[in-house]
């Protein structure tokens, strides 16, 4: 398993509304198809957002990243963006 969480800090409330509206209805879709285990986004305040992508692995999160490329760098022009990703290490389970 393989994650990425991506944090963004938009300028305005509406312009957040604005991307999560796009993630929601564009990216997530599109990334799902291709690959993409799961998909959440998680709201901060109310303009910030963060998002928790799970992969089966890092070929996969690479090749969906690449999809999206042109979008992110659309994205970060008018905000700040930060990316922290990783394999899974440790998974906890409730019993």
């Amino acid at each position: 398993m393989y994650c990425r969480v991506v944090h963004v800090k938009a300028v305005s409330e509406i312009q957040l509304k604005m991307i999560t509206s796009y993630i929601e209805s564009t990216m997530m879709p599109r990334n799902l198809a291709a690959g993409q285990v799961s998909g959440e986004v998680f709201e901060k305040s109310p303009t910030e957002i963060f998002t928790v992508s799970k992969f089966s692995d890092e070929e996969t999160a690479n090749k969906i990243m690449g999809l999206m490329k042109d979008e992110i760098r659309e994205i970060a022009k008018g905000c700040k963006m930060s990316v922290i990703e990783g394999p899974r290490i440790i998974e906890g389970k409730s019993s």
